[in-house]
């Protein structure tokens, strides 16, 4: 159901099962969607039916096999990464930050293919999905190639906020090797976390040690020479990394209540891999025989529903973001075609005041995934208002150690852009609050854009100029990212927005 609200109310206009209020008045108009049911607004690509649905495989588990450890007997097998969570692990009770963790054993891939990925270590079985690495873990987290596979230990908290390093060598977009060997050579492993270390913030030490790397794996005539330097001290030798929280990581209500493998959780390839010779918190396990540890999904073959570039989004009639059911999101991936969802507005431009409100709930922030949300253009239907010009709201997303900031961020008709470094972050599965205004008169009539969440707010002062670059507004809604990426789920409800300028 859709109300018009202004300074004076002219008429009441029956409108199909809503009704409009028109005013006229000095101020512009706003419109409150409660999604009682399907407001009809314009879609496009949102709703993308693959060219086909891909099979994957789960075969992990218990396994009589002996590749890992010093006798038979293990655990392991062929993972695929997907959307959907598999794992198979000994349930440990509830351990949190505020514990001291340890766990330790041996490793072996046998093969890899591109794409795959594992995660192993401390983690929370309850996982949504699609998220790529699990929310609330501490751990391995494998990456494979066809030559073999690299390794990173890292956490991710409960409010999917991460800190980590790589185990080995790694320089983003330059230099990413693979010198785990999948030729079945054992590597022995170390995992600690001490609460009380790093002045009370916490911190984990990793130690790998293993085999050499096959001759001239590391060797490149265009590396440059300190990447190789880097490579030769990170692998093979044995190598203790330290990682200290940042402050407050400890207080994120961080819970662990498994320990073992689980599949990375983007669709991708498969890795077959085996672990023995387990001790952690204080217990053994070397898998002489079936310990018949908690599994779930880890043998079974399906066809996946989440494939890249499929959006699916729009008005749903779920009740994620509380309240009655009815409501707008879904899953926006950050590649495939430019897809928005939006209702008719306007016209509008940035000597309008604007303003928006609701609830919203993160239920998915897979690593390099984003959205946006917000009065944009939708003359260019081939390219996102954030590359193409035209738009004012929020952008959704962030680094990996922050989460997913709500922050605001617009774009002038000529493709200048703005927007803050920071802002209020989104917790995984937590129902927000939101506003934002901009003021076309603040700052001495530079403009200036608010963004709240809950009790937090971060505002974006434009610079003298870029208000007069114009910008023109024709639609408000939800909208995709095309720069290649994961999968982003969000949900919003009761929405209230400008969508007329102010009557003449």
């Amino acid at each position: 159901m859709s109300q018009w609200r202004g300074g004076v109310i002219i008429s009441f206009l029956l409108l199909g099962a809503g009704i409009a209020l028109a005013v006229g008045s000095s101020q512009s108009t706003s419109k409150t969607e409660s999604f009682d049911r399907d407001p009809r607004w314009e879609a496009h690509n949102n709703r993308v039916v693959p060219d086909r649905y891909p099979t994957f495989t789960q075969d992990f588990g218990y396994s009589k096999t002996n590749f890992a450890g010093k006798s038979p007997g293990e655990m392991g097998g062929v993972i695929t990464r997907a959307a959907e969570p598999a794992f198979y692990a000994d349930k440990i009770g509830s351990k949190t930050l505020d514990d001291k963790l340890s766990a330790s054993g041996s490793f072996a891939i046998t093969k890899t293919t591109p794409g795959a990925g594992i995660f192993f270590g401390f983690f929370r079985a309850e996982q949504p999905g699609g998220g790529g690495r699990p929310v609330c873990s501490l751990g391995m987290d494998m990456d494979c190639e066809h030559s073999g596979a690299r390794l990173a230990v890292r956490l991710i908290t409960a409010k999917n906020q991460s800190c980590g390093t790589f185990i080995t060598p790694f320089i983003p977009g330059k230099f990413r090797p693979t010198p785990l060997r999948n030729d079945g050579t054992r590597y022995t492993w170390k995992l600690d976390y001490d609460p009380d270390a790093a002045d009370g913030k916490g911190r984990f030490t990793f130690t790998l040690q293993g085999a050499a790397p096959k001759p001239g794996e590391l060797e490149n005539d265009d590396m440059p020479a300190k990447h190789r330097e880097e490579a030769r001290t990170h692998f093979p030798s044995t190598t203790s990394f330290t990682v200290d929280l940042p402050k407050g990581y400890r207080q994120q209500g961080t819970t662990f209540d498994h320990f073992g493998l689980m599949n990375m959780m983007k669709p991708g390839g498969m890795v077959t891999i085996h672990f023995d010779d387990l001790v952690y918190l204080g217990r053994s396990q070397d898998f002489s025989e079936d310990p018949h540890w908690d599994a779930s999904g880890n043998r079974t073959t399906y066809q996946t529903k989440d494939v890249g570039g499929a959006h699916n989004f729009g008005f749903s009639n779920t009740q994620y973001a509380g309240g009655k059911p009815g409501e707008v999101g879904g899953t926006f991936w950050r590649s495939g075609n430019y897809a928005y969802y939006a209702d008719r507005v306007g016209p509008l431009t940035l000597e309008n005041r604007l303003e928006a409100s609701g609830r919203v709930v993160l239920k998915v922030g897979a690593p390099d995934s984003d959205m946006f949300l917000g009065w944009f253009n939708t003359a260019n239907k081939d390219s996102p208002p954030v590359e193409a010009g035209n738009f004012l709201g929020v952008h959704v997303g962030g680094p990996t150690r922050v989460g997913h900031y709500f922050q605001p961020l617009m774009t002038t008709a000529i493709g200048t852009g703005a927007h803050t470094d920071a802002g209020p972050v989104l917790v995984p599965n937590k129902v927000h609050h939101w506003s934002l205004t901009y003021d076309p008169m603040a700052d001495g009539d530079k403009g200036a854009i608010k963004v709240t969440l809950d009790n937090e707010s971060v505002t974006l002062h434009l610079k003298k100029g870029v208000k007069g670059q114009g910008a023109r507004f024709d639609r408000f809604g939800l909208f995709t990212s095309t720069i290649g990426g994961q999968m982003v789920k969000i949900y919003l409800d009761d929405v209230k927005y400008t969508a007329h300028p102010p009557s003449r």
